[in-house]
């Protein structure tokens, strides 16, 4: 057991240093002559052969592996070299797993190759793989330094991680002599490293809760990294540190930064887009001019544009010192910095949407967005001449050696980006008018006011800083700019707090009857207090997975409510228990309302089919984002680009119905998770279960055994009772966010009792109309189009007085800024209109205005430091209700 004090990674890295021979030393170090020293610079360790004083970090060293005749190979000739190289040293080589980590609830995106083999269950870490060892291509999403890609000429948001793992030694894999012998061996006899060019650092790699950590070797050349080799060996719970059974070897290849080092080119982006650049450049609207470009690569190690004024600083030393004008820099190298980060972002793009994401504004997709976004006004701030979807194809044909799915993905890519460009380009002239205004008035833009503008109208730092370079005009910048336009958007989900009686003592886990489909019992009472019961077993099911749970009676008294919390299941009663009513020790009759469990099951295996549908009509995209399942009506949450059209809606019914009516067989099977995720993908994901050693799944069939749908499902189903769906109707659907729709539906008999409403509602609507039923759309048209000929009328004088009321406060306000509030008797929609002007003219205002009726509208200007919302709620406290955004507040005034 390893004695520590206290866990991070600089007492870690102290503690691995008093022991180099057990934590770093290896057998190829002994016999090469590698020996052990300590950096002047840093202070670090490492090994290295001959004389040095220093280690290769790119922090204080300055790359020198650029060739003067770089010796360009693409991206699959130098990946079979890899490979190769590792097939024949005992490795198997697998397939890449998605870049939407779909098999852990934690991360949106696959940021590691080791993630694909992760699973997380009772915060436990396992590992599951196919092989041992092994190598995958894994293509890797990150989105911390995108303002440094393109820029730097080693960053980007998608990568390729040549993951080379082993597992479980030392029954099986192998450990860090094995290792480093691999790592020499392919640096030294591939890529062509002289090993007195090579260093190799000690460190340490740790989970960020430090669960799991271990020492590591980077290997540096020529002032790059090439490598990191980490030897998981220890894990950390309940405050105690131990070495872990089956220690994992977790070497994450960069192989963007091998192929950089391999070919020599002055920045990476040249040596992976090679082919794709040499076709783009006679068209590009500006000259690739590479020597002036190399004199700034040559310098540029140490740029990091994320450190802010400390970047700025760097970044004018190296101008200075490559004899690089501001002019030259502006005009010749951002051009270039342009195309390279145009094409790491629609590369990343391309693999996101394949493996079933797409740009919005919410979850991971707001990264998405982000780099779509930056991409577009890079296409057009520097005349690249070459749409996002031209691009999307020469990089799926150039990767389909390795990424054959991405040519197969190229429709639907192009139509999302289509879509979102759409959306786009309908804010960028707004976009840069307020960009002019803003520059006229400001020489500082903060952080938030950066995050604003880049949500309300899609502006992003490289387009203001673009528009103030040729209006001449010297603008501040936060020192990390999208940092502060990321920042906050991946806070974790509350969970529900513990029941407090649940700390008091330790309790066994609960027996599970509701999964023999059971509905009454006779339990054992191992708790009683208030409106709490626990028992030993329950037929109860707890609510879990979006179904609710269920209701019943123990001995008599409602059950309200039945969570899980771990392994225990509490009983929600739903009145205060008198003492004595519910003894603990005691035996207690259990019954299960079965009307309502049957209500509940046939909307869960429903909302199984509808997504199936859904998955069906629309495109593999079409991922569920959440679902509710209620014994009166059920819902479920779809990603999808726009809107869903009234055709797709009834084709998702259809499709259920026709499977329900030609017959559906429900199985409900344990399989081992490597089989599941094997057979099926990670689509079993879809209902975002629990990635368990053992899978519950469900399988729906039709009736010639043909799957229509297989998840990961603790929920309760109609298997064996399966006509009791009878018939799904879809009663609602509506776009909840941006990229998501919700389908609202009921099933078995909460669709007949839907039926029988409906139909009364028609009944008495074709009496209030005095009108048959088949002739109702007829006759309410005509009712339709004499009502819009009348609130046309009222609108037009609305406008009049929306006008007049606009010219008489503007005159009053004109040179304001931030909040003013004002009461002025007008209707509702002439203030909304005489607003809609003013804003338009003083975008520096945010302005309130109500009438006596207690009606309140705000609108804020672009510019205005105050949002809507919150300047109501400031002026009017708790006695506005109503809502808004940062844009647009309404509502009225109650005391």
């Amino acid at each position: 057991m390893l004695e520590m004090p206290k866990l991070n990674k600089e007492e870690l890295r102290k503690e691995f240093s008093k022991d180099p021979k057990s934590y770093y030393s290896t057998k190829t170090f002994e016999e090469e002559g590698f020996t052990r020293k300590k950096c002047k610079v840093c202070g670090k360790n490492f090994w290295s052969i001959g004389e040095r004083d220093k280690c290769e970090d790119p922090e204080h060293t300055e790359y020198s592996f650029f060739k003067d005749n770089p010796k360009p190979i693409g991206y699959k000739a130098f990946w079979d070299k890899f490979a190769s190289f590792f097939e024949k040293n005992g490795h198997k080589v697998i397939a890449r797993y998605p870049v939407v980590s779909r098999w852990r609830q934690d991360l949106y995106f696959t940021i590691a190759s080791i993630q694909d083999f992760q699973r997380i269950e009772n915060g436990a870490m396992s590992f599951e793989y196919n092989a041992n060892p092994l190598i995958v291509p894994q293509i890797c999403l990150r989105f911390s330094d995108i303002e440094n890609v393109g820029v730097t000429g080693r960053h980007f948001t998608s990568f390729m991680m040549a993951g080379q793992h082993a597992f479980d030694y030392p029954d099986k894999g192998y450990w860090r002599d094995e290792t480093i012998r691999l790592n020499y061996e392919f640096l030294t006899r591939i890529l062509g490293v002289k090993k007195e060019n090579l260093v190799y650092n000690e460190d340490v790699w740790a989970m960020g809760d430090f669960s799991e950590f271990g020492p590591c070797l980077e290997s540096f050349s020529n002032g790059s990294e090439l490598v990191n080799s980490v030897f998981t060996q220890f894990e950390s719970a309940g405050g105690k540190t131990r070495e872990l059974k089956g220690k994992v070897v977790d070497v994450g290849w960069g192989f963007e930064r091998l192929l950089w080092f391999y070919t020599g080119f002055y920045n990476a982006y040249e040596a992976v887009f090679y082919d794709i650049i040499k076709k783009l450049e006679p068209n590009l609207g500006f000259e690739m001019d590479r020597a002036l470009f190399k004199r700034f690569a040559e310098l540029s190690s140490e740029l990091d544009v994320t450190e802010g004024k400390g970047a700025k600083e760097k970044e004018q030393q190296i101008l200075k010192k490559a004899k690089i004008s501001q002019k030259e820099f502006e005009e010749k190298v951002k051009p270039m910095q342009a195309l390279y980060a145009t094409l790491d972002h629609t590369r990343t793009l391309l693999f996101a949407i394949a493996d079933g994401s797409m740009p919005s504004n919410v979850g991971g997709g707001y990264n998405l967005r982000i780099i779509l976004r930056r991409a577009l006004n890079f296409m057009e701030e520097y005349k690249l001449n070459a749409d996002m979807g031209m691009l999307a194809g020469m990089i799926a044909e150039d990767l389909k050696g390795i990424y054959p799915e991405l040519n197969e993905n190229i429709e639907t890519f192009n139509e999302i980006i289509k879509i979102e460009s759409e959306r786009f380009e309908k804010t960028r002239e707004n976009a840069r008018k307020t960009v002019e205004i803003l520059i006229s008035k400001e020489q500082k833009v903060s952080g938030k006011e950066l995050r604003v503008l880049y949500e309300s109208n899609g502006i992003t730092p490289e387009l203001i800083a673009a528009v103030a370079y040729k209006k001449g005009v010297r603008l501040e910048l936060p020192e990390s700019t999208y940092e502060d336009i990321v920042k906050g958007d991946f806070a974790e989900k509350e969970k529900k707090g513990k029941f407090e009686f649940l700390a008091e003592k330790e309790f066994p886990k609960t027996g599970q009857l509701y999964y023999q489909f059971q509905t009454d019992s006779k339990s054992k009472v191992l708790y009683s207090g208030n409106r709490y019961v626990v028992l030993d077993k329950t037929p109860f099911y707890p609510e879990g997975g979006g179904q609710a749970a269920d209701h019943g009676a123990i001995n008599g008294k409602r059950v309200a409510d039945v969570q899980k919390v771990g392994d225990v299941i509490v009983h929600v009663m739903e009145k205060p228990l008198a003492e004595g009513e519910i003894k603990a020790d005691g035996y207690v009759e259990c019954n299960v309302d079965r009307e309502r469990r049957e209500r509940l099951m046939v909307h869960h295996t429903a909302t199984h089919m509808v997504n199936a549908a859904s998955r069906s009509v629309l495109g593999k995209h079409a991922w569920q984002e959440g679902t509710k399942k209620e014994a009166d009506k059920a819902h479920i949450d779809i990603t999808h680009w726009e809107k869903l059209t009234e055709n797709e809606i009834r084709q998702i019914e259809n499709f259920v119905n026709s499977h329900v009516l030609e017959g559906i067989r429900v199985e409900i099977k344990e399989m081992d998770r490597s089989e599941a995720e094997s057979k099926y993908g990670f689509s079993i994901y879809q209902g975002h279960g629990v990635p368990s050693k053992k899978m519950r799944m469900v399988i729906i069939k039709d009736l010639n055994g043909n799957e229509i749908d297989a998840e990961a499902c603790g929920g309760l189903h109609v298997a064996g009772r399966e006509s009791a769906i009878g018939i799904v109707k879809i009663i609602g659907a509506y776009r909840i966010h941006d990229g998501v729709d919700r389908l609202e539906y009921v099933a078995g008999k909460a669709a007949l009792e839907y039926f029988g409403k409906e139909n009364a509602a028609l009944v008495r609507a074709s009496q209030v109309l005095n009108s048959e039923p088949f002739s109702m759309p007829e006759r309410a048209e005509k009712l339709r189009r004499e009502n819009a000929e009348m609130m046309k009328r009222i609108r037009q004088k609305d406008e009049e007085y929306g006008n007049m009321l606009a010219e008489l406060i503007y005159a009053e306000i004109k040179d304001k800024k931030g909040k003013v509030a004002m009461q002025k008797d007008a209707p509702r929609e002439a203030m909304r209109m005489a607003l809609g002007k003013i804003v338009a003219k003083n975008q520096e205002i945010t302005l309130i205005l109500s009438n006596s009726s207690g009606e309140v509208v705000c609108m804020a200007g672009k510019l205005s430091h105050k949002g809507a919302l919150e300047a109501v709620k400031s002026e009017f406290g708790e006695s506005f209700k109503g809502g808004g955004s940062r844009d647009v507040a309404e509502g009225i005034l109650r005391s």
